[in-house]
């Protein structure tokens, strides 16, 4: 059929049913078919995205998983080399006390676990029988030496490992555990090193997102998993992906839900031994199907109010034409008041229609006028409620200062320097705390005369108690450098208040600032009466702490806070002190480039 016999075919319909013959299916087969396709694009790309972050947080769990493990197999491999724990475990001891004492001197253990927080227990099974069982050392036994990893310690040169516990273990928790043992050239004495991996280190790193990881050795049970009672019971799913590659996959659950798992794999340095890593996103599938939902629905929506929208304009367009059709009629009888606007140049329909379009461009200019000049006048009431609310803020900072100056220049009218200078020396102490609140950054120099200030303040209240020395390396300009505001005055009050108000002699702060190799070092110091080791301890543990409930010490805490979000984790702050001699606390900033 031709283009005119179609139309012709048309034409023979009214207008409202030629509407609904074109349009009708044109909309629905067009939006049908690209909302369709969107709503597929859509789901597919969620679910790659999906996939793709479950895939990374496994590889950032790999990532702290090689990282324990290694420091683990790196530290057998210097004990399986060390001469001074070799000449320990071979030499045989005359009584208790003596081998006590061999133990003692040998000092690389206590080091090693104080400094290395992933170890949960460090332990070195021997059969040299004139060591006792003492601090990391114990007896090799006959009955421990029939069991299957004594054997297989025996057995194998490298090191291997294991997560079920030996049978005088008690404990709820799996522990990765590193068994290797130890060489004995010189000696007929045998001996083996069982490193067992800290939970809580591992927790601590790993879980700090949405996902929940499992971690599991070779086929035995979960080792580690985000819901801790989830330990010692079968993974999510056994492992079968590549060794080499990523992969995702969806699984049932109870209670008729779907979990996105993706896993990946850690080889351990040997032939036998691997660790699965599972990353579980509980909440993938319920969203893909929300999506798929949310966009099918709106799919739907649409369908349905393009066609009722198709039924009204049909049936408005319809409507129109009559009227115009009367118009014409009004016309052919010069009824011109009627329609005067469209009387007698072109062909009625077009004259009909251009003047429609014409009507209706006025008033969508006329509207769109009417809108532009409430949005306007919107504007403008929301501009001045600002003014008047910036102008407000400045009242009650303006009316302090005032009435301190006021107060100023009546004790200078009464001869009272002292109480004059102690009022300017407030003033500006506050005007720089108000006036830096909010600011992101300001200079050095700014701020280490604002400590002079706050410091001469202090020394009117504490007398010699309080004497502040500054102390700069020559080739910093502490005018042009630039930190974080209302960082030092914390550190000030903190030494003044807890070092220096409890003193009988005199008292001296000092302020040292220095640059090296990138770093930006701010010390305070102060000769006070000092912290003990535990009251140093608990200090160092609540300045680290992230308790927003906990109101001791938050003046060093927001420091540190603030300096770690700022600069990074790598800056911060740091405290020592003596008992009767003084406490320093150092903040170390990123030294800005020039």
């Amino acid at each position: 059929m031709s283009k005119w016999s179609l139309l012709k075919t048309l034409s023979r319909f009214s207008i409202r049913k030629q509407l609904f013959i074109i349009y009708i299916p044109i909309i629905f087969l067009s939006t049908l078919f690209i909302g369709g396709n969107l709503v597929y694009d859509s789901t597919q790309q969620l679910r790659t995205s999906y996939q793709n972050l479950a895939i990374t947080d496994a590889m950032r769990v790999r990532s702290i998983v090689f990282e324990s493990t290694k420091n683990l197999t790196n530290m057998a491999e210097l004990m399986a080399t060390d001469t001074e724990l070799r000449q320990l475990l071979g030499q045989k001891y005359e009584d208790e006390d003596a081998a006590r004492s061999a133990i003692n001197s040998y000092r690389y253990l206590d080091r090693t676990l104080s400094q290395d927080t992933s170890i949960y227990q460090l332990r070195i099974y021997t059969s040299n029988t004139s060591i006792p069982n003492y601090k990391y050392f114990q007896q090799l036994t006959p009955a421990l030496a029939k069991t299957a990893w004594v054997q297989e310690a025996l057995e194998r040169p490298d090191a291997f490992w294991k997560t079920a516990l030996p049978e005088e273990e008690t404990t709820q928790l799996n522990l990765l555990t590193l068994y290797k043992r130890l060489p004995l050239p010189l000696s007929n004495e045998t001996a083996i090193l069982e490193l067992k991996l800290d939970y809580n280190f591992l927790r601590n790193r790993i879980n700090n997102s949405a996902y929940t990881d499992q971690l599991f050795l070779n086929e035995e049970p979960l080792f580690y998993s985000d819901n801790i009672g989830e330990l010692g019971n079968p993974a999510i799913m056994p492992f079968e992906g590549s060794v080499n590659e990523n992969q995702t996959t969806f699984i049932d659950r109870e209670a008729k839900s779907r979990a996105l798992v993706a896993s990946s794999t850690l080889a351990l340095g040997n032939d036998t031994d691997r660790i699965y890593i599972y990353a579980i996103d509980g909440q993938a599938s319920k969203n893909l199907k929300n999506n798929l939902l949310k966009w099918s629905s709106i799919l739907i929506l649409v369908l349905l109010t393009t066609l009722i929208l198709v039924i009204v304009f049909a049936n408005f367009f319809a409507e129109r034409v009559s009227r115009l059709q009367q118009a014409v009629y009004h016309a052919s009888l010069e009824d011109y008041e009627f329609f005067s606007n469209i009387a007698g140049e072109d062909e009625i329909s077009k004259i009909s229609l251009d003047f429609h379009t014409i009507i209706q461009r006025i008033k969508a200019n006329e509207e769109a006028i009417f809108q532009a000049q409430l949005n306007e006048q919107e504007f403008l009431n929301q501009q001045q409620q600002m003014e008047y609310n910036l102008l407000a803020s400045q009242i009650n900072p303006h009316f302090l200062f005032n009435t301190l100056e006021t107060i100023r220049m009546t004790a200078l009218k009464n001869q009272d320097r002292e109480a004059a200078d102690s009022i300017k020396l407030l003033s500006k102490s506050m005007r720089y705390t108000l006036d830096n609140e909010g600011r992101k950054i300001t200079t050095l120099g700014e701020e280490l005369r604002a400590m002079e200030i706050y410091t001469r303040i202090q020394k009117m209240r504490f007398g010699e108690r309080v004497n502040l020395e500054t102390v700069i390396q020559p080739d910093i300009d502490v005018d042009h450098l630039t930190v974080l505001p209302l960082l030092i005055q914390p550190l000030i009050e903190n030494a003044i208040s807890h070092g220096l108000e409890k003193l009988t002699r005199p008292g001296l702060i000092t302020l040292t600032v220095t640059q090296a190799k990138g770093i930006l070092k701010i010390q305070v110091q102060d000769n006070g009466v000092g912290l003990t080791t535990d009251d140093l301890e608990r200090l160092r543990k609540r300045v680290e702490d992230k308790d927003l409930e906990d109101s001791r010490s938050i003046g060093l805490r927001n420091v540190n806070n603030r300096i770690k979000m700022y600069y990074g984790q790598n800056y911060g702050l740091k405290i020592s002190s003596q008992l009767n001699v003084g406490t320093t606390v150092t903040l170390f900033l990123q030294a800005p480039t020039s």
